[in-house]
């Protein structure tokens, strides 16, 4: 992407103009700072630099200037990709995705902002999903005696223990996989869970 005077989104928080700067002010401002660059992981950071840099080389070929965002040549670049002239087989409609979002994220932190609203982007996305969407593969349910079958093979070790813990509160909440990860217990909650049935018997 071309670089230019931009925004960035960390750099830019700064103390409120009517406010007088402060040690306390200034330690909030950069630890405010600190979260604002935590907003996004690593690697989806390292993904959207690359799609910034892809675009604008893709650009620079064309003799076109990425910036300020144009939804017609968005709607170009999209289109190529759907459909590379060099062999390559054609990017997924999810893997196009990514790009969107990554160019969104280069956008806004130049203060500009990609409307992925707009027709030129939106209709040409449709029409690429239309002509190479793939219906999703529908994974077969787990059954309650699957479950059995994966409990049987586990001994009474902590970890099988763990595990056993994970597949049947996964199954008997219907959680999906990013919420049974999401599911913590921390150190003080051990000890409320023992209590708790312990007062049931």
């Amino acid at each position: 992407m071309t670089t230019q005077s931009t925004q960035d989104e960390p750099e830019s928080i700064t103390l409120p103009s009517q406010l007088a700067g402060s040690g306390s002010l200034d330690r909030l401002v950069d630890t405010a700072k600190d979260y604002a660059r935590q907003a996004t992981a690593n690697n989806t950071n390292t993904a959207y630099e690359a799609d910034g840099a892809d675009f604008s080389s893709w650009c620079r070929r064309r003799g076109a200037d990425p910036l300020p965002p144009s939804p017609e040549l968005l709607g170009l670049y999209i289109a190529n990709c759907a459909s590379l002239d060099d062999g390559t087989p054609t990017l997924s409609v999810s893997t196009l995705e990514r790009p969107l979002s990554g160019l969104g994220w280069h956008y806004q932190k130049r203060g500009f902002t990609l409307d992925r609203k707009d027709r030129h982007i939106a209709t040409v996305l449709a029409g690429i999903k239309r002509v190479h969407g793939r219906p999703p593969v529908q994974k077969e349910a787990v059954l309650a005696e699957d479950i059995l079958d994966m409990i049987a093979t586990l001994s009474f070790g902590l970890r099988d223990q763990r595990d056993r813990t994970i597949l049947l509160v996964g199954y008997a909440d219907g959680l999906r996989r990013s919420e049974i990860v999401s599911l913590d217990i921390n150190r003080d909650d051990i000890g409320n869970t023992d209590r708790a049935i312990e007062g049931k018997d």
